[in-house]
Formats: C-alpha cells, structure tokens, sequence
C-alpha cells in the first residue's frame, strides 16, 4: 500500500484550511448582514454561494471536476456583478468579473472541444 506523505498529511491540511475559510465566509457574511441589514443581502447571498461550494467540493465532488470548476468561475462572476450592481465598484470587483467571464468562455470552448 503506497501512502505518500501528501496523502497523509496534505489533503487533511487542505480539508482543515477549506472548512476554517468556509467558516469564516459565512461568519462574515452573518455579521454584514447584521450590520448593514438589507443592503449586504446580495453580499451575504455570494459569501453563503462560495462557502457552499467550498464545503460541496471538499466533501462531494472534488476540486478538479469540470463542473467544480464551472461553478467556482460563476462565483466570480457574481462576486464583481454584486460590487458593480452595489455601486462598490473597484478594480479588485472589475478583475473579478472579467477574470470570471474570460475562465467561463476558456471552459466553455473547452467543453466544446471535448464534444
């Protein structure tokens, strides 16, 4: 039996760090929400998305799945849609997007060059 010592030690430490950025996503997500009630609805919405897929991928599907991947890209996109439709946008929201959108259409022409 070959147990490698990422095996053994890399993939706990990763399953450890996804669930603390999860935590804390969805910890700060509650504590806008509290404060800014509301108005960080959509804000809370895409910290609550992320978290999720984080916790999906780590326990269910796995981080090197094409529809993983998908999903993370549509993260992204939400996340710099939000800023702009807030009216918080910055240029960290507009990289965002626009890194977001161009990894959705590298995955789509991927997808097309599989079929």
């Amino acid at each position: 039996m070959s147990d490698s010592t990422f095996d053994r030690y890399g993939r706990p430490a990763i399953a450890v760090v996804v669930l603390v950025m999860a935590a804390l996503s969805l910890f700060s997500g509650y504590l806008r929400f509290e404060q800014q009630g509301i108005a960080a609805l959509a804000d809370s919405a895409v910290s609550l998305y992320i978290a999720g897929l984080m916790l999906w991928g780590l326990f269910r599907e796995g981080f090197d799945t094409f529809r993983f991947r998908v999903l993370l890209y549509l993260g992204l996109v939400f996340w710099g849609s939000v800023d702009f439709v807030l009216g918080t946008n910055s240029t960290i929201s507009l990289i965002l997007l626009t890194g977001g959108l161009l990894l959705l259409a590298r995955a789509a022409y991927q997808y097309a060059q599989r079929r």
